[in-house]
């Protein structure tokens, strides 16, 4: 088992896949490496990460809500989901082939979400 643990407060309960990215953000911006969380340093792998926690919560009959709405923010405010590349095909382009500032710069825009919506619901 990894030497990262999960918040307490998680135990038991529904966690948004906003949620859990928000948490690898802190946790990298900390010092973890990314590959902790993924694998390798892969902006792909990355995006297989979120995929198969939205696979599992869809298996489990979960809807996240929170994650449905952060997406479609991206997709019609950010306009960063093009078509065919998404959001990792875009960032990485972007970032010069750098994977790490392509993973960086999408968890940055997660932070960027909850502070919005953070602010609304208050």
């Amino acid at each position: 088992m990894s030497a990262i643990r999960p918040l307490e407060e998680w135990k038991g309960r529904f966690v948004s896949t906003l949620d859990v990215l928000l948490f690898i953000r802190e946790q990298i911006l900390g010092g973890v490496m990314p590959e902790m969380f993924f694998g390798r340093l892969d902006v792909g792998a990355a995006a297989a990460f979120v995929h198969g926690v939205r696979f599992h919560l869809y298996c489990g009959g979960v809807e996240d809500a929170r994650y449905q709405e952060f997406s479609a923010w991206l997709r019609d405010v950010r306009n960063e989901f093009p078509s065919g590349k998404g959001w990792a095909g875009l960032y990485l382009e972007e970032a010069g082939g750098d994977h790490r500032a392509a993973i960086l710069r999408f968890l940055e825009r997660c932070a960027e979400y909850d502070s919005l919506t953070r602010e609304r619901a208050t």
